[in-house]
């Protein structure tokens, strides 16, 4: 009985492991990148990436496999396809020689035909589709994205610069509210030392205060009074002699030149010593001539 059990076991185990060596045999596609149904794919250099489960990279099978891929669009149009066998023997990369339109769907198509240096085949066609990404969509996106960091910068500047005027106003607070016991604690002075010294510091910080105030007030007066001023001044259209405004003073300069004028006019009623068309010659023969 037990033997019987042990055959009928043994058996099965190895119906089971027929099974499976039947089942994978044969060259097939695992996988690829992008995947089927995928909707992000970029628009330019694009690869597709194949993943088989045997060396579909021998040199003696790519002359023979070059045709087995066809990549269309939406319409239907073939697209230029460039093969590439990368390091892994386990794959193919078709790379498209175009770059693909935005929110579109494509179609790479593996022939069934595609072999392995052993002989066997891909057996039935194999169809990866995919749809590119919606650029217009992305650059929305963007916008919105920077839109929200700029904000989110504004808010956070607005914030921290509430925050420092807070902290400068609670030093302030703190500067002003002194703590006479630990002061005194602190510099080893008294209480009543401490207390003095503070009130004299305030003091000081509000006659300067009221010095400022009093600056700033005695300067918008004088601005007030230079404009009050300025409210009565008049303008003319030159300039103009003082004797138009009836006054008889005259100045050093014209008293000057009238003397001047007065002088030469008394020489031209004096007439001169030398009359015209004489010359020093002349005069000394008439004088010869009276001796």
């Amino acid at each position: 009985m037990k033997k019987a059990g042990i055959i009928f076991s043994l058996s099965i185990l190895m119906c089971l492991m027929s099974f499976s060596v039947c089942f994978a045999s044969g060259l097939q596609l695992l996988h690829s990148y992008p995947e089927n149904g995928s909707n992000d794919s970029t628009l330019e250099n694009v690869v597709v990436k194949l993943y088989f489960n045997e060396d579909v990279s021998a040199k003696e099978v790519q002359q023979d496999n070059k045709g087995a891929f066809k990549f269309t669009d939406e319409k239907g149009k073939e697209l230029p396809l460039r093969i590439l066998y990368p390091k892994n023997l386990d794959e193919i990369w078709i790379l498209v020689n175009k770059p693909l339109q935005s929110n579109s769907e494509y179609k790479l198509v593996i022939s069934g035909d595609l072999k392995i240096p052993n002989g066997d085949t891909l057996g039935v066609d194999q169809t990866v589709k995919f749809k590119t990404r919606n650029t217009g969509t992305d650059t929305t996106v963007n916008m919105v994205l920077m839109g929200l960091m700029m904000v989110g910068m504004i808010i956070y500047t607005s914030i921290a610069t509430k925050r420092a005027l807070k902290k400068e106003e609670k030093k302030k607070a703190d500067e002003i509210k002194v703590n006479p016991y630990k002061v005194a604690k602190k510099t080893g002075k008294s209480v009543e030392a401490v207390v003095a010294q503070t009130e004299k510091d305030k003091e000081k910080a509000r006659e300067k205060k009221n010095r400022r105030g009093a600056v700033n007030e005695d300067d918008a007066s004088d601005e007030e009074t230079e404009i009050d001023n300025n409210k009565d001044t008049k303008r003319v259209a030159g300039a103009r002699p003082i004797s138009v405004t009836g006054s008889t003073y005259i100045t050093g300069r014209k008293a000057k030149a009238e003397r001047e004028k007065e002088l030469a006019a008394a020489k031209a009623a004096a007439g001169t010593t030398k009359p015209k068309g004489t010359t020093g010659k002349s005069k000394n023969r008439k004088s010869n001539k009276k001796r």
